[in-house]
C-alpha cells in the first residue's frame, strides 16, 4: 500500500510538472484579458476548415449537435466546439464560467491537443502518457478525430491564410515561434528532470524507512507476545 501510495506521489509530481509549458506564462498574462477576439478567431477557423472540407463530418455518427469541450492546461480559457450537420460553432468561456453540457472534454497542453487534433502526435500514446486526459464520448473524439485526420487538415496554415496578403510572412513566423517553442520546451524538460528527480528520490527514500520502521515494529511486537506468552506460563 505504502509503494502504491509513493508512486501516486512521485505521478502527482510528474502530472503538476507537465502541465507547465513554454506558453504558461502567456496564459497568465492572457487571464484579465476580454475572451472575445481569441473566440472570433478560432469561429472563423473552424468555420473556414469546415468550408474547404464539406464532407468533414458526413461520417460523424450524428442524429444531433455534439459538443467537444477542449481544456488546455496552459491557458486560462476553456473551448466548447458545437459540431453539427449543418457547421460548427466555437465558444471560448474562462475556466471559472460554466459552460454548457458536453458530450467530451480533452484535457492537456495546448500544444498536446493541437498535434492530436491536427494528427501530427499519436493520440493514443499521449493519453497512456498522461500528456492528455479524455472523458465522456470517447467514441465521438475518436471520430472527429479521423475525419480530420483523413481530409488532411492543418490548422496553422489555415490560420496563416486567414491573414490573407500577409500569409507568408505569417506562416514564417508561425514557424519561428514552432522552433522557439520547440527549444523552450527541451530546456523546460531538463528542468522538470531536475525538480522531480529529487523529489522522486526523497519519497523513495521515505518509503524504504518507513518499511524499516515497519518491520522494527513487527519485530518488537513479536519479542512482547512472546514475553507476555513466556509470563503467563
Amino acid at each position: 500500500m505504502h509503494m502504491q501510495a509513493n508512486a501516486e506521489v512521485r505521478e502527482n509530481v510528474a502530472g503538476i510538472a507537465r502541465r507547465i509549458t513554454p506558453i504558461t506564462p502567456l496564459g497568465w498574462l492572457a487571464r484579465p484579458l476580454p475572451v472575445w477576439p481569441v473566440e472570433r478567431v478560432l469561429d472563423e477557423l473552424a468555420r473556414r476548415i469546415v468550408r474547404r472540407n464539406p464532407t468533414l463530418f458526413d461520417r460523424l455518427p450524428l442524429t444531433e449537435a455534439a459538443r467537444l469541450r477542449l481544456l488546455p492546461l496552459d491557458l486560462p480559457w476553456q473551448i466548447v466546439i458545437r459540431v453539427a450537420q449543418e457547421g460548427v460553432r466555437v465558444s471560448v468561456l474562462d475556466k471559472q464560467t460554466k459552460s454548457p453540457a458536453c458530450d467530451a472534454s480533452i484535457e492537456g497542453p495546448l500544444e498536446r491537443l493541437v498535434a492530436s487534433a491536427s494528427g501530427d502526435g499519436d493520440g493514443d500514446a499521449m493519453f497512456f502518457a498522461g500528456d492528455i486526459r479524455v472523458t465522456g464520448d470517447t467514441e465521438l473524439i475518436l471520430a472527429i478525430r479521423n475525419a480530420l485526420d483523413d481530409a488532411d487538415v492543418d490548422p496553422a496554415g489555415e490560420l496563416a491564410a486567414m491573414t490573407g496578403p500577409f500569409a507568408g510572412m505569417a506562416r514564417r513566423l508561425g514557424m519561428m515561434a514552432d522552433r522557439i517553442y520547440r527549444n523552450a520546451s527541451s530546456g523546460l524538460d531538463l528542468v522538470r528532470a531536475d525538480i522531480t528527480a529529487p523529489i522522486a528520490a526523497r519519497v523513495d527514500a521515505q518509503g524504504r524507512e518507513v518499511q524499516r520502521l515497519r518491520t522494527e515494529v513487527e519485530r518488537l511486537n513479536r519479542r512482547a507476545r512472546r514475553g507476555v506468552g513466556e509470563t503467563g506460563s
